[in-house]
């Protein structure tokens, strides 16, 4: 893998640091000034306006990263199909918030979804110089785009929220990140691209985005549908507690996994152009992501009881149900990722568009059932299988595509395994055993024994790999490999 590309993956890192850490830091903190059915109503809303969005993106800004052969003008013709598509979805989600507003009866939400679905405008520009930069593996500029998202939300936010905006602190913090995002990109850009349109690019570019755009609708309904389930049989108030359970879920991958995977994505890419091997590369990602990524999600399901009693209070407390299962989801969801963007790296985008149509389609019901029968922990347990079924198939796609056998990926992950339910078991012993104590103590005396077993087992069933991490985490840093 290119050097160029190794050494972007801490600011890659840094960058969804930036945003989504710092963007759930300051919505743990508005937690403590807002209702959850403030939360839920704004989960609600995005349900609208990320189909919008999707919709608008279209799967371009991918095939901008893949196709390394693009003229000016099919660059200038992908922005203008966004900026198009954006305005024209804009419009459509104002238009259709009251129907919105009448499927959840939550009258609230008719101002909620027209004041968001404005922003699709402003997220197609950003997300086309998001990808131009990770196109051309300006890594560092991309960073700066993301930390003033997560700078803009957090201040937009917060001062809403102290003047008593309730819900609309949520929105104001929203579309002040998403404009700082837009204006940077732009500003950072490795040059300017001028709307245009070619009717031969645009063909050209239409296939591999038409995959992607169905991956992104699936990707859609695999991350709202349990939301709509919740709303539908529970109302918005679980709504909220699922949705900040979800978040702090998807934190590991989100943090981790999705950040290494568009640098390995646009790096993947280009391998493949020159011909080479993408499988070493490959595997040693897969082992340092899940090294780091999968044992946050064990420890976030160990201990759900002591952290929402520390972090969010008495009133968070039916989320520790869902968030001790989507803890667990976290562990698996960083594999998943991986697995999936060399996937679409290695041209498979088509195979994960069906494999995602037949997945969802199965899903929808069973969450429906499982909202409507059994409650949101529920929910989560259907997610998590998902998950692991998820990231089998396209395993198994990824022998097909690429000629990886199956087996193959197990063998980075066994020894993980082994220390991840280690650390479980022993984090959820030290939380019963604690039992009593003040959650805060509970809470760290479970993280630090979980953590402790952890790289124990990993030290005795496989020696090498600790040291091989820390190897490659000082190649990324651009410092000597050897310690």
């Amino acid at each position: 893998m290119d050097e160029r590309a190794i050494r972007g993956v801490p600011w890659t890192l840094a960058a969804y640091g930036a945003n989504k850490a710092g963007t759930l830091a300051t919505t743990v903190t508005l937690a403590h000034f807002l209702d959850p059915g403030d939360f839920g109503l704004m989960a609600l809303a995005g349900l609208v306006v990320t189909l919008l969005t999707v919709l608008g993106n279209s799967g371009l800004s991918n095939t901008l990263v893949l196709e390394q052969d693009l003229t000016e003008r099919g660059k200038g013709t992908i922005l203008t199909v966004m900026i198009v598509g954006g305005c024209t979805l804009a419009a459509l989600g104002v238009a259709l918030s009251p129907l919105v507003a009448a499927v959840f009866d939550q009258p609230e939400l008719t101002a909620i979804v027209a004041a968001l679905s404005v922003t699709v405008v402003l997220w197609m520009v950003g997300h086309f110089y998001e990808a131009l930069l990770q196109r051309e593996l300006e890594f560092r500029s991309r960073f700066l785009a993301h930390l003033a998202f997560g700078l803009a939300f957090a201040l937009a936010g917060l001062v809403f929220a102290v003047l008593g905006a309730g819900v609309w602190s949520l929105v104001a913090a929203q579309s002040a990140a998403i404009l700082a995002f837009a204006l940077v990109g732009v500003a950072l850009a490795p040059g300017r691209v001028r709307p245009a349109f070619d009717p031969a690019a645009a063909r050209a570019v239409y296939r591999p985005s038409r995959n992607f755009l169905i991956q992104g609708l699936v990707a859609f309904g695999l991350e709202n549908a349990d939301y709509f389930a919740i709303g539908r049989a529970l109302g918005v108030r679980q709504v909220g507690f699922y949705s900040l359970a979800y978040r702090l879920g998807e934190l590991p991958s989100m943090a981790i996994a999705d950040p290494v995977a568009r640098v390995t994505f646009s790096a993947f890419a280009r391998m493949r152009h020159r011909g080479e091997d993408v499988i070493p590369a490959y595997l040693d990602a897969l082992r340092l992501v899940s090294l780091v990524a999968c044992p946050l999600g064990i420890l976030l399901s160990a201990t759900a009881d002591p952290f929402t009693r520390a972090v969010f209070g008495d009133e968070w407390l039916p989320m520790i149900g869902p968030l001790g299962v989507l803890g667990l989801w976290a562990a698996v969801r960083p594999v998943q990722v991986t697995v999936h963007w060399l996937l679409n790296s290695a041209g498979g985008h088509g195979l994960l568009a069906v494999i995602g149509v037949v997945s969802l389609a199965v899903l929808v019901p069973v969450l429906l059932a499982a909202a409507a029968v059994s409650g949101a922990t529920a929910v989560a347990w259907v997610m998590l299988g998902h998950a692991c079924v998820s990231a089998g198939w396209a395993a198994w796609a990824v022998r097909r595509q690429v000629g990886l056998a199956f087996g193959r990926h197990l063998l980075p992950l066994r020894a993980l395994a082994l220390a991840c339910a280690a650390a479980w078991i022993v984090a959820r012993v030290l939380v019963e055993v604690s039992d009593g104590a003040a959650p805060g103590f509970s809470l760290l005396l479970a993280a630090c024994g979980g953590t402790v077993a952890y790289l124990c087992v990993l030290r005795l069933v496989e020696p090498p790999v600790l040291g091989n991490a820390v190897r490659q985490v000082r190649r990324m840093a651009g410092r000597p490999a050897a310690l």
